[in-house]
């Protein structure tokens, strides 16, 4: 079967939209709570997103999608950055969510990691000092998500709020010179990107109040 950008509007979303958002937006909540920390998508928030027929499976990665449509709404300016653009309409169809225009700051922005680079980093919206709640929120879909004592990938060490000493996050598809670009903003504070990470059905969040290190 193939999609023209219309066909996604009939792509599964949620099967309940308002229990799917709220179990997804509170593992997000935790996420945020816990920088670092994995999170599983529990079952309410997976609902929908894993059809059986796969011409009906939602154009993004799971994690994503469940992410996306939790946040995004009919006021939400939000980028898709690479292949992912082809998914507005359907996100349009569950969401009412509309394309920021080139010259208008996104309020979230949705990449695969092969999508995230200098040029991408640069454009985010940090906010100001009167409005930091302006600052992006950048999603992920990132090419492993796991602890720091297994998997592939960079290990990043994060410090700060929520945080008791140190949590240790192991992250492949982001290259070195991204965290160097994340751990630059910090000084910025509390202007910033809130970054969550997703892989598979699983997430992990690193808002911009984490101080950001690469690990052994």
């Amino acid at each position: 079967m193939t999609d023209s950008p219309a066909d996604y509007n009939f792509r599964a979303g949620f099967d309940d939209p308002v229990h799917g958002a709220q179990q997804t937006f509170r593992a997000l909540l935790a996420a945020m709570s816990h920088p670092g920390r994995l999170h599983e998508l529990p079952p309410a928030a997976l609902a929908g997103l894993q059809p059986e027929d796969p011409d009906l499976a939602p154009p993004l990665p799971t994690a994503v999608s469940a992410v996306l449509l939790t946040l995004l709404d009919g006021q939400t300016p939000a980028r898709l950055c690479g292949d992912y653009d082809s998914a507005a309409p359907w996100l349009r169809f569950h969401t009412g969510a509309r394309s920021a225009a080139a010259d208008e700051p996104a309020t979230v922005v949705a990449a695969p990691c092969a999508e995230v680079d200098e040029t991408l980093c640069e454009a985010l919206a940090l906010g100001s000092d009167e409005a930091p709640q302006d600052g992006a929120t950048l999603v992920v879909a990132v090419d492993g998500l796991s602890d720091g004592d297994s998997g592939e990938g960079l290990v990043v060490e994060l410090r700060g709020p929520g945080i008791e000493s140190m949590q240790r996050l192991r992250v492949a598809g982001l290259p070195a010179s991204f965290w160097a670009w994340r751990r630059e903003l910090r000084p910025a504070l509390p202007r910033g990107v809130d970054l969550v990470l997703a892989h598979g059905t699983r997430l992990a969040a690193i808002p911009r109040s984490t101080r950001v290190a690469l690990g052994s």
